[in-house]
C-alpha cells in the first residue's frame, strides 16, 4: 500500500508524494518507560496532507484515509527490526487534532498514552472523515496563521517568540504560545531557538493541554509478532 500511493501520488502531486515519504521515513525514538513521551517525539500532525487539501478537491477522506494506513503500514515494517518490538511491542495511533495525527509508542506499563476523553474507533477512515469539507470540521482554518508562518517568522527572528515576533504575525504573545502548543510546533521552535544560541522554551505538551474528547484509532503490534 505505501509504495503504490507514493507512485500514485508522483504522478499526481510530487510535494505531497514528498511529504508522505517524509513522514513514513520519520526518525522514532522509544527511550524511556513513558508512552506519552515517545508520542510527543514519534507522532507528526498532517499538516501537509491538508494544505494538499486545500489545492485539490480529490484529497478526500478516502485519499486522507490511505495516507493514514500506508504510514501506519510502513512504520509497522520498520519496527520490526527495533529492539523495543522483540520484548515489548508497539501501539500505532491515528487521531483527531488540529489535523489528523499520525502516532507510535513502545508498550508500556502506561498503557494507553493520551489524556482527554478518547473515543476508540474501528477504522482510520473514521478519524479522516471528521476533515472531510462537508463535515465544517476545518479545525486548521481555527488558527489566526498557518504553521508554516509561524515557523518562517520566528527563524526571520532569530528564535524569538517574543513581541516583535507576535506583532509580525498579528497576534499577542500570549495567543502565540497558545497556538504553538495546540499546532504541536514546541519541538520546531525550540530546535530554531537552539540554532541562536537561545534557552528553549517551556511549551506544554498533549498531557497538559485542556482536556477534550477526540477520536482515536489505535493498531496494537504484540512482542515478537
Amino acid at each position: 500500500m505505501y509504495s503504490e500511493l507514493v507512485a500514485e501520488l508522483r504522478r499526481r502531486d510530487a510535494e505531497l508524494a514528498a511529504y508522505l515519504v517524509a513522514v513514513a521515513e520519520k526518525p522514532l525514538r522509544f527511550e524511556g518507560d513513558s508512552a506519552n513521551a515517545h508520542s510527543a517525539h514519534n507522532h507528526e500532525h498532517l499538516f501537509g496532507l491538508e494544505a494538499a487539501a486545500s489545492r485539490h478537491g480529490w484529497v478526500d477522506t478516502g485519499l486522507r484515509t490511505r495516507f493514514a494506513e500506508a504510514v501506519l503500514n510502513h512504520w509497522q515494517a520498520r519496527l520490526r527490526g527495533m529492539v523495543p518490538y522483540q520484548a515489548q511491542g508497539f501501539r500505532l495511533y491515528v487521531y483527531e487534532a488540529m489535523v489528523m495525527t499520525v502516532s507510535a509508542v513502545a508498550e508500556t506499563a502506561e498503557g494507553f498514552p493520551y489524556p482527554g476523553l478518547p473515543k476508540h474507533v474501528d477504522h482510520p477512515r473514521e478519524v479522516a472523515r471528521r476533515y472531510a469539507k462537508e463535515s465544517g470540521f476545518d479545525l486548521i482554518s481555527a488558527a489566526p496563521v498557518s504553521p508554516e508562518d509561524i515557523l518562517k517568522t520566528v527563524a526571520r527572528n532569530n528564535g524569538s517568540i517574543s513581541k516583535p515576533t507576535a506583532q509580525a504575525l498579528g497576534v499577542q504573545v500570549g495567543e502565540l504560545r497558545k497556538w504553538i502548543e495546540w499546532l504541536g510546533l514546541g519541538d520546531q521552535i525550540n530546535a530554531l531557538r537552539k540554532r541562536h544560541k537561545r534557552r528553549p522554551a517551556q511549551f506544554r505538551g498533549e498531557e497538559h493541554l485542556p482536556e477534550h474528547s477526540y477520536l482515536i484509532y489505535e493498531r496494537r503490534l504484540p512482542a515478537g509478532r
